[in-house]
């Protein structure tokens, strides 16, 4: 009802084209907040070696609070994207990625996102 009083059309187009979208793979999932609550943040990983990126990056993006894992270039070969209540639950699930997968982690970056747009 809210998309479709702030675009300017139904609550059954919005619904049609959500469906549509849903079908097509464009919309996978969501990710529901309460507005104004908890902390997004990227976890970059790099990997020890002989670590199968794969098997790691698939245990990690089924775990909650855990909204996408990607594997990426540069300095590190993981990064996800996390969704927390807290700084505290932050540390929580970066210390059970670390518990989860020992030797498997060599290090991690972590960036609290502070806008999203």
């Amino acid at each position: 009802v809210d998309i479709a009083k702030q675009v300017g059309v139904t609550e059954r187009t919005v619904r049609t084209r959500m469906r549509r979208l849903e079908d097509e793979g464009v919309v996978r999932g969501y990710t529901i907040r309460e507005a104004g609550i908890g902390l997004t943040a990227l976890v970059r990983l790099k990997v020890g070696p002989g670590t199968e990126i794969g098997t790691l990056a698939g245990e990690f993006s089924t775990w909650p609070g855990v909204e996408s894992v990607y594997e990426i270039s540069g300095n590190a070969d993981l990064v996800a994207v996390v969704h927390v209540d807290d700084t505290v639950a932050l540390r929580n699930l970066l210390d059970e990625m670390w518990l989860a997968a020992p030797g498997e982690i060599g290090s991690t970056q972590t960036e609290l996102v502070l806008e999203q747009y």
